[in-house]
């Protein structure tokens, strides 16, 4: 299968301090739903499977609930320094259906995403694309470890059918019983950050699965 998501536009954020990154954190897990429940996962981390510069980076997975409210990579050890993540859940159409930016990331964490849940159907395939302007990198594992998706990474979104990266992604098991929880006020507080961003210093190179320059 050829991905092909020329809609969406590429995260440009500065990297910001550890201060001002727990305090955003602090600020998403005050908004994240207290009955969030992982939904698809794929543990396994074996591998340095990509790094972020090497572009058009994503994940096929079938979703068993009927929402998706988030979702979770995990970075690789030993590689990098510190970044900002962002997660996008698409459709094979390559429309947004939801993301979020995961700031301060340091290598060997788990990056979690989350938004207001998204109505999917069961069993069909969706995307989760991974961006960063950081020198981190994505682990994941080259045995086929998750049957219902597969990694896509490298210009053009090349297909790997056998490999996954170690991901998660998330569901609200409250969706259509009761309204969804407003959004917080972090978008106040991330367009204040913006203009006080200072760059990573940028890591000893090293090769990744998917990458051998």
């Amino acid at each position: 299968m050829v991905l092909s998501f020329k809609s969406v536009k590429k995260l440009s954020v500065a990297v910001i301090g550890s201060a001002l990154a727990a305090a955003l954190i602090g600020l998403e897990a005050k908004s994240a739903n207290a009955a969030l429940f992982i939904d698809q996962e794929q543990s396994s981390s074996n591998v340095n499977m990509a790094y972020f510069s090497q572009s058009d980076l994503a994940q096929s997975f079938k979703p068993t609930a009927n929402n998706v409210a988030g979702a979770a990579i995990k970075l690789t050890k030993g590689i990098g320094t510190v970044g900002d993540v962002k997660i996008s859940l698409l459709n094979a159409g390559g429309e947004v259906l939801g993301s979020g930016i995961a700031f301060g990331q340091f290598p060997d964490a788990w990056t979690e995403v989350f938004w207001n849940p998204v109505a999917v159907t069961p069993d069909k395939t969706l995307f989760l694309l991974f961006e960063s302007p950081s020198n981190l990198a994505i682990a994941g594992d080259l045995n086929n470890p998750y049957p219902n998706g597969q990694v896509y990474a490298n210009r053009g979104f090349q297909s790997f059918p056998y490999y996954d990266y170690t991901f998660r992604t998330y569901s609200d098991d409250s969706f259509g019983i009761q309204s969804v929880p407003e959004p917080t006020s972090v978008l106040g507080l991330m367009t204040f950050i913006t203009f006080i961003g200072v760059s990573a210093t940028k890591g000893k190179k090293q090769q990744s699965a998917l990458y051998k320059g």
